[in-house]
């Protein structure tokens, strides 16, 4: 449970370690370990990623929404389900601005204007989550194709590689 909200260790939930999120769902909703247990179960053995966001809602756990809800479905599903968090939506602004990456900046800060606890911003996070896709998969499929000719393997977990490729790049370029 620990790991899985990024308390333990952050790379077992980056986007609820960084924001400190995983103390504050544990703390603020009632039988929270149950009822993130029962939700990791519906993560492992989901087979179309698009049922994330609806199980997140569901869930309806305080400040556990698409970024952390989705990476931890990624950590337990990776072959299915990948990463919506503030990196992996960058670097999906940057694809969809054909690498422009002051656009993707300025876009993604559009993103964080709103209330992030309204039902519209849920909304639009969810449009954004199915969004990734094709993007994540294109990242995965560039990132091996570069390894490659650095002689360098990638991993076999396509959504895996594809939010590493993401996070280094968030870090190298976003302002």
């Amino acid at each position: 449970m620990n790991l899985l909200l990024g308390i333990s260790d952050s790379s077992g939930n980056y986007s609820a370690a960084e924001h400190t999120l995983g103390p504050r769902i544990l703390g603020t909703n009632p039988n929270a370990a149950q009822r993130v247990f029962e939700l990791a179960k519906k993560f492992i053995s989901i087979s179309n990623a698009k049922q994330v966001p609806i199980l997140i809602k569901q869930a309806a756990l305080r400040f556990l929404q698409i970024g952390v809800g989705s990476e931890a479905s990624c950590m337990l599903n990776p072959k299915v389900c990948w990463v919506a968090n503030t990196r992996t939506i960058w670097a999906y602004l940057v694809v969809k601005h054909a690498d422009n990456i002051d656009k993707a900046n300025q876009e993604l800060r559009l993103y964080w204007d709103d209330d992030t606890t309204s039902e519209m911003t849920y909304r639009i996070w969810v449009e954004l989550h199915t969004l990734l896709a094709v993007s994540m998969m294109r990242l995965a499929e560039e990132g091996e194709k570069i390894a490659r000719k650095a002689g360098v393997k990638s991993g076999k977990i396509k959504y895996l590689w594809a939010d590493a490729i993401a996070n280094a790049l968030y870090e190298k370029h976003h302002a």
